[in-house]
């Protein structure tokens, strides 16, 4: 374990960042956080043994704020963000992706948005368009309808940002099983055990499409999209839920596509039950319905 840090007493804020080879991404997140108008706030760096200089780009960043880096030898996000939790002091825990940006009032904004809400244990926020494409500004934009949707059926969130209160992780962490919508499975075991979930509109981040952008848009939004509507049908699907290699950053860089990614609609209901049909196209149709009325 490698581990850096000049610590600040009491942050608010506790900002876990799993990576894997993100030498590229990393630097211009822990920029942006450097750069933030409200300094109550401690960044915990968690990386699964990358094989370049993502820790060492990360250790520059220990001279102007408080932060650590852990190296870890298991390659997972969700158990890379429970040790990222494990290691936290601060009043509210913000795990992030090593790709998002920050605009410099995003972590004041953000906490006096979480006073104004004092009933809320885990949160999310919408994402940011001003910086996206045409194309990428409609997906974004009909994501962030998404979220706000769903908050009100079956709450789900990215695992591009998810805070959440410090002392509810000693009885909660991410499914270490599942290399896909572990973040929705956080949340949703979140809502199930009584906390409060908040989809905030603002403060707002950006989120990097890379990934559209690599697998094509619309290939990609059909798959979360399919993957959504398992979530949304309850429990007992979640086995058709799809794994994917870990590659982290040089997966944009090596890998042209990720063949076999999800069951096909016809395996699904080929092993399921009449009534557990009807449940899913339920689910659906209501979740539609609430974009309608959105």
């Amino acid at each position: 374990m490698i581990k850096t840090d000049r610590q600040t007493p009491a942050p608010f804020f506790s900002i876990v960042i799993p990576t894997l080879n993100e030498e590229k991404f990393l630097p211009r997140l822990l920029g942006d956080i450097s750069k933030q108008t409200m300094k109550e706030f401690e960044v915990i760096h968690v990386d699964g043994c990358s094989t370049d200089a993502t820790c060492a780009k990360a250790a520059e960043f220990t001279k102007i704020m408080s932060q650590k880096s852990i190296t870890v030898e298991k390659r997972n996000v969700g158990h890379q963000r429970n040790i990222g939790g494990r290691h936290a002091r601060g009043e509210w825990v913000l795990f992030m992706d090593a790709d998002n940006r920050l605009k410099r009032s995003f972590l004041s904004q953000l906490k006096l948005k979480l006073e104004s809400k004092p009933q809320t244990d885990v949160f999310t926020c919408l994402m940011d368009t001003s910086k996206a494409s045409a194309t990428m500004k409609n997906l974004i934009q009909l994501c962030n309808v998404i979220l706000m949707a769903t908050s009100k059926i079956r709450p789900l969130a990215a695992g591009a940002l998810i805070g959440i209160r410090r002392s509810h992780l000693s009885d909660l962490e991410f499914n270490c099983e599942v290399k896909m919508s572990e973040d929705h499975q956080f949340v949703e075991a979140a809502v199930k055990k009584g906390l409060t979930f908040t989809v905030f509109s603002q403060p707002r981040y950006f989120f990097s499409m890379r990934r559209f952008e690599k697998e094509g848009s619309l290939k990609l939004f059909i798959s979360y999209a399919r993957g959504g509507a398992i979530l949304l049908a309850g429990p007992k699907f979640k086995r058709f839920l799809p794994d994917y290699v870990m590659a982290g950053g040089t997966m944009y860089e090596e890998v042209n596509s990720i063949r076999g990614l999800l069951p096909s609609m016809r395996d699904i209901i080929s092993v399921t039950t009449k009534s557990q049909q009807q449940r899913m196209q339920m689910s659906l149709a209501r979740f539609l319905q609430l974009i309608n009325d959105i």
